[in-house]
């Protein structure tokens, strides 16, 4: 019998897959179009959530108290776009005051409406409402993922369309470089179906530790008797998909070094280095179990080679050269946090703001973003936005640490691998973020919020 329930739940799947495998396509969701889109499929994938919880039996409490960080940012962003009275603007943000006192005289000047009493913090309230609504998306996105998919078999499906979008991502990157090797074109790096090399880099890095371990996770380790790890690992049911996927995973990570992403190939490599000292701190035995991720990157080397990776290692001695614009770029930045320290410009006003800064930055260039995700969230919104972010990253990672060690000693090595990969992916993108902006980018921040998601169903009912 289909009831409301089912029906609903359909609609979840569907508009969950559809963000998923979709949202990386259209040149990673930034053209207006796509990101209207996403937000547009997010916000009513949470809608219907809401009608599919009120007709169902699971009764599980809301910890609002996990929340409140990313819900205090939230507010903080509210706050900035809410019009205040000149005395309370002028005390919070001495120099957003300053700011709309000129605009204000100038547009008198020139014809426009008279004196206002009222302004805001930020200091392009549209900016700021329209970033807002896109990182509520993405909020909304990750928890229902968390609160939805929360059963082992839900959970495998929901891989489906991540694996399916990054093994075509990785083959078309792959595609893209064997064309331009032939063509003779050194500097052609990889981008995918993205706009920059980087952001495309971005998107597969979170990938790769999630796959490595949903292979871990197929092996026969309920098996009580003693073994070795190669026979644990390797399961007589599983062991085809294990070398399909294993072979998978080997061409993501090959197209990483293709995309010639210099942070990308850093933070990827870290990931892999975060994924075996966490295991290894679960397990007494875990020293041993290195060699599946040599394993994976000898694949990728080795067909490197074959192909040619001297572009890449080309482009990794010129960091000294390129370094120093970005740091132009982050002095410049100072002076802004120094201006705006409390509550910042507004959040997404950057492009607008460092203009009025640019001064060791000489070069003709437009910096829409700041290459530095945390600067740019200081400027933005200030001291109070940065530490409110913080403050739910570092509680978040501290409890799934935590929660990964119970899975351990619990045996559920499903969740437990699972959850490591999503745990790594995340980590990878913290570290790439030092030095770029792929949380500006939609399709890897909403995929950067499904990775949360995932981890906190995994460790819902483990």
């Amino acid at each position: 019998m289909i009831t409301t329930r089912n029906i609903l739940e359909k609609f979840i799947y569907l508009l969950t897959f559809s963000l998923l495998f979709f949202s990386p396509v259209p040149f990673g969701s930034v053209e207006p179009g796509a990101k209207f889109i996403l937000q547009l499929q997010a916000f009513l994938l949470f809608l219907l959530w809401l009608f599919w919880s009120m007709h169902s039996r699971d009764n599980s409490k809301l910890n609002i108290k996990n929340y409140l960080p990313i819900l205090t940012f939230v507010l903080i962003c509210l706050f900035q776009i809410t019009p205040l009275p000149e005395f309370i603007l002028a005390t919070l943000s001495k120099n957003s005051f300053e700011i709309w006192g000129k605009n204000q005289t100038i547009l008198a000047s020139i014809g426009f409406a008279g004196e206002s009493s009222m302004f805001t913090i930020s200091l392009y309230p549209h900016a700021t409402w329209e970033e807002t609504m896109l990182l509520l998306s993405y909020i909304a996105f990750g928890f229902v993922v968390s609160r939805m998919f929360t059963a082992e078999g839900q959970i495998k499906t929901l891989l489906i369309p991540v694996f399916g979008v990054s093994i075509f991502e990785a083959a078309y990157g792959i595609y893209q470089s064997l064309v331009n090797s032939s063509m003779g074109t050194a500097t052609g790096f990889a981008t995918g179906t993205f706009v920059n090399h980087n952001h495309f880099a971005g998107f597969l890095e979170m990938s790769i530790p999630l796959a490595l371990g949903y292979v871990l996770s197929l092996g026969e380790w309920h098996d009580k008797r003693s073994k070795s790890f190669f026979k644990n690992l390797v399961s007589s049911d599983n062991f085809q998909k294990q070398i399909l996927i294993l072979f998978l995973l080997g061409m993501m990570l090959l197209v990483i070094f293709f995309s010639g992403s210099r942070m990308g190939i850093f933070s990827t490599v870290l990931s892999l280095a975060f994924f075996y000292l966490t295991y290894s701190s679960f397990r007494k035995n875990g020293v041993k179990k290195a060699w599946m991720i040599f394993f994976v990157i000898a694949i990728a080397v080795i067909y490197g080679l074959w192909i040619g990776l001297y572009p890449i290692f080309e482009r990794f001695l010129k960091v000294e050269v390129d370094a120093p614009v970005r740091i132009l770029v982050w002095k410049d930045i100072l002076s802004v946090i120094k201006d705006f320290p409390l509550f910042g410009t507004g959040f997404g006003t950057f492009s607008y703001v460092y203009p009025l800064y640019k001064k060791y930055m000489e070069a003709p260039l437009v910096y829409t973003y700041a290459h530095n995700d945390y600067l740019q969230l200081i400027i933005e919104t200030g001291i109070l936005g940065f530490l409110s972010i913080i403050t739910a990253l570092i509680l978040f990672l501290i409890s799934r640490v935590r929660n990964l060690g119970l899975l351990s000693q619990r045996e559920n090595h499903f969740r437990f691998f699972l959850g490591l990969g999503a745990l790594s992916g995340i980590v990878s993108l913290l570290i790439h973020s030092l030095a770029d902006f792929n949380l500006h980018i939609p399709s890897n921040a909403l995929y950067f919020a499904f990775l949360i998601g995932l981890l906190n169903a995994l460790q819902t009912r483990g």
